[in-house]
């Protein structure tokens, strides 16, 4: 069901009427007891599957409690970025395109073929993609965000690192608490939580509700009017009950139904095109004000003249039982989920009507997951071993749904040079230059007769209404045994033996169909597939009119793949403790990211699978080959050392920890400015150094946190050259700024702090809390393609936030702010769409061989929130 923004609002005031009106019932109740001063508690983490202190477990993790969450503002993971240095995640063109990043590594675009290099698990359960697991988390437990390999205990696409999520269980004891937020750009929401017993020491709940609802930061211009996007509006419940019959048996049952109506996401321009004429020029000749290309970010002003709405569903129940059993403990957890997007876009950002998407068309994708794990884990004598096994299947739809404008004739029109328009009764003139008419276009139309055998007219027109209607399935099935053993050899010293097993079946299948290109069609016929290899003189006229979207040769082909994988993971590391509070471990991991399948057109007259053959007159026999869509799964090796100390009477913690990773088969997904692309890079590699703190200063309730990353994530220099057809950069001349490059989104530094302050006023009736932290990194490219014209200088972001309590902390108000200088800065780039030339090697025999094409594509970025700031209510009994 969806809800309106005026629904939203509504259910708000309601709530908090509802909830003020039987706060003081509840305030009868007995206040507890002034807590006494106590140790410092020691921070208790599961990144083994297993509870181990923080300071203990050989694995770099960054631990996050329940307490830091809410004094951050933290909502969804993408907000942990400033409490964790090494984690990045930015957002592209839509809800479906957020990654993150760990020590620089991450899946890069919004392909939903590709797996996520860093998982992410929700009380146990792994969810399929990134974009999958970024909604409101609701009560939340604790969030540890854990660096380096973890396949041996969480699965097979972990290779870079986990955000590993849990929730709070349902309590035997009543309680309820809430809270209310109010801020610019029209915020509102409302979170609603219970929980108490429902059979007395037997079965207790927890249900939660929130809603929240803000408009669009981004100004869209459409030509004569604005609009906005990038809004937030959306609901999410989620039902827990817990089952505790005896001692020896616990069960966990969860449920949760989300949804969300927005319009996400608008893109500025970053970059103009600054030829003369640019192809600015052309798209305000044919609709005025169509680009506006001042200002852009500073101004969050974005262009297109069709909407980004989209509406995402997510739902689904675990259900986890654990059981006492013989000399170990049995967990369970069985899980299945169902997420769902179908999203329109304006695809060509511009307020040109070029290529669009439409929601009502069902453009969009959808997983569907079952997943079953046992574990078996328990301790004999020195040895702390587990066994376990995991069955999941994946089914994934994916629906492109591409549709040409009304102005797209006449856009591709003036791309083919100062003096060329389509022959077309409906183009009588040149955007360009209207003195220009059709009857001029003799020298032009003789050049197409001589290399196509047709004139323009004959070729078709490109009118409004054709595209791309392709459907893609990939159905997966796999199956793991994995162990994770640690022995303790005496109190110091400890060594962790863990392996993984995976075994992985994919069948892939896609069916397409092009509308209304006749002109693509006819050029297919004369030259083939790949009419811009063969074209020769007409390669940028037939690239420009036979982009993926409007190419037909594939239409009606029944195109089918398979791929398994039998790949091992694992883990060995050794753990000394030279002191109680100074521990150290060395290790290494091995790390597993499933292969798949470019879920996206793909052409190659390149692959061994003939599908048929063209006869054309005058040309002889072209072939249109299925493509192999495939793509290899990518490993890691990493090694690790790391040190976790405590210093004065446990006041201050300091851990550092040091890497080397090489990645090989690192799989990249780039888009050309035309079409999305994924390649395998034979090698990257990641190394450097970590360190965060946590000081309880002598001032009394004074907390200071923080740490720095040092991150050198780069692509190997040897990838090979644009004229040897067999390397890498052989049959990606597009992505020749790689070799020895930082890869996309991985600033070499990043650091940050947060100062957290509380004491007690009015006489002790009240307690004042202050928080705020900043987070700095240095200058980040921010384009897969490592364009330089896309690098993000570095910048510093600053939240802060104010709190009265009462001194039971019953009843909380909270003044806070996020990006409090209103940093504008680009989250990621990306080359516009048929708007130049990105960069690629060409053959030019006048330098002698490969060498770069000039560079003149218009860059076009997803801009990072501005300052926002609000009020909220909270109140807990």
């Amino acid at each position: 069901m969806k809800m309106n923004r005026l629904g939203y609002r509504g259910l708000l005031l309601a709530a908090c009427a509802t909830s003020i009106y039987a706060a003081p019932a509840f305030a009868q109740q007995q206040a507890p007891a002034a807590a006494e001063e106590q140790p410092v508690e020691e921070v208790i983490v599961t990144a083994t599957r297993r509870e181990t202190a923080l300071q203990s477990v050989a694995v770099a993790v960054t631990a996050i409690g329940a307490e830091a969450i809410q004094s951050a503002g933290v909502k969804d993971i993408r907000d942990l970025t400033q409490l964790a240095p090494s984690l990045q995640v930015p957002v592209s063109e839509n809800s479906g395109s957020v990654t993150a990043r760990i020590r620089g590594v991450g899946t890069q675009g919004s392909n939903p073929g590709l797996e996520s290099s860093v998982g992410v698990v929700i009380d146990g359960v792994f969810r399929a993609r990134n974009s999958v697991a970024f909604g409101d988390l609701g009560e939340i437990r604790a969030i540890e965000v854990l660096r380096g390999p973890q396949g041996t205990l969480f699965g097979r696409n972990t290779s870079a690192g986990l955000i590993n999520v849990t929730t709070k269980k349902p309590s035997f004891e009543f309680g309820t608490s809430g809270d209310a937020t109010f801020g610019n750009y029209g915020l509102g929401g409302i979170g609603l939580g219970i929980t108490g017993p429902l059979i007395e020491d037997k079965l207790a709940g927890r249900l939660y509700v929130t809603a929240r609802a803000r408009d669009g930061y981004m100004n869209v211009n459409n030509g004569t009017a604005r609009t906005e996007s990038n809004d937030t509006n959306y609901y999410a419940v989620r039902g827990q009950l817990l089952y505790t019959p005896s001692e020896t048996f616990d069960a966990r049952l969860i449920v949760d139904v989300a949804s969300r109506a927005e319009a996400c996401c608008a893109a500025a321009v970053w970059l103009r095109d600054v030829r003369v004429p640019s192809t600015t020029d052309i798209i305000n000749k044919i609709s005025p004000n169509g680009l506006q290309t001042s200002r852009n970010l500073n101004s969050y002003l974005a262009s297109a003249n069709r909407t980004y709405d989209q509406d995402i569903d997510d739902q689904g129940f675990s259900l986890e039982a654990n059981w006492d059993v013989g000399f170990g403990k049995l967990t369970s957890i069985t899980a299945k989920r169902n997420w769902k997007r179908v999203a329109g876009a304006d695809s060509d950002y511009t307020g040109a009507d070029i290529l669009y998407s439409l929601k009502s068309e069902g453009a969009g994708a959808e997983f569907d997951t079952f997943s079953q794990e046992f574990r078996y884990a328990g301790t004999v004598g020195k040895l702390d071993w587990l066994v376990g096994t995991i069955y999941a299947k994946e089914t994934l739809n994916n629906h492109v749904r591409f549709r040409t404008g009304n102005d797209y004739q006449a856009y591709i029109g003036a791309l083919l040079g100062p003096a060329l328009a389509l022959a077309s009764p409906s183009l009588a003139v040149n955007p360009l230059n209207p003195a220009v008419t059709n009857t001029q276009l003799a020298g032009v139309v003789s050049t197409w007769q001589s290399i196509l055998g047709v004139t323009p007219a004959n070729i078709g027109t490109l009118a409004g209404g054709g595209g791309q209607f392709d459907d893609y399935v990939q159905e997966s099935e796999s199956l793991a045994l994995f162990t994770h053993n640690i022995y303790q050899f005496n109190d110091d010293f400890s060594v962790t033996l863990g392996l993984r097993y995976t075994s992985e079946d994919k069948n892939f299948r896609a069916s397409y169909r092009t509308l209304g290109n006749t002109g693509c069609t006819a050029i297919e016929n004369r030259l083939g597939l790949d009419a811009a290899r063969n074209a020769g003189a007409l390669a940028g006229v037939v690239g420009a009119i036979c982009a993926p979207w409007m190419r037909s040769a594939l239409d009606g082909m029944d195109h089918r793949q398979k791929k398994s994988e039998n790949e091992w993971s694992g883990i060995v590391s050794a753990a000394y403790r030279f002191a109680p509070n100074i521990n150290s471990y060395v290790s290494y991991s091995r790390g597993y990211k499933a292969g798949g399948f470019n879920l996206d057109r793909a052409f190659s007259d390149l692959q061994n699978n003939l599908v048929t053959s063209i006869v054309s007159p005058g040309v002889g026999n072209r072939t249109v080959r299925q493509p192999d869509t495939s793509f290899a799964a990518e490993t890691v090796d990493a090694y690790e050392v790391g040190l976790k100390t405590q210093w004065f009477n446990r006041a201050l913690t300091a851990n550092f920890a040091a890497y080397h990773q090489t990645f090989e088969n690192f799989q990249l997904n780039t888009f050309t400015g035309i079409s999305f692309v994924v390649t395998a890079v034979p090698e990257v590699v990641s190394q450097g150094v970590e360190f965060d703190y946590v000081l309880r200063t002598p001032v009394d309730g004074l907390t200071l946190t923080g740490g720095a990353a040092y991150s050198l994530t780069e692509y190997t220099k040897n990838l090979g050259a644009a004229s040897q057809p067999s390397t890498f950069l052989g049959q990606n001349p597009n992505l020749y700024l790689l070799p020895g490059a930082q890869l996309t989104s991985s600033p070499v530094w990043t650091y940050g702090s947060a100062l957290n302050y509380e004491r007690s006023v009015l006489s002790d009736k009240a307690l004042f809390k202050a928080y705020a932290d900043f987070r700095t990194i240095t200058d980040t490219i921010t384009g897969s393609n490592l364009d330089p014209r896309k690098t993000q200088p570095g910048y510093t972001l600053f939240n802060a936030r104010l709190a009265l309590s009462t001194a039971d902390e019953r009843w909380t108000v909270e003044l806070w702010g996020r990006n409090l200088t209103d940093e504008r800065y680009a989250q990621i780039t990306f080359d516009a769409p048929l708007q130049g030339d990105a960069p690629a090697l060409t053959n030019q025999p006048a330098v002698g061989g490969f060498a770069p094409r000039p560079i003149n594509s218009q860059i076009n970025a997803f801009v990072g929130e501005p300052r926002t700031y609000g009020l909220t209510l909270r109140w807990s009994y």
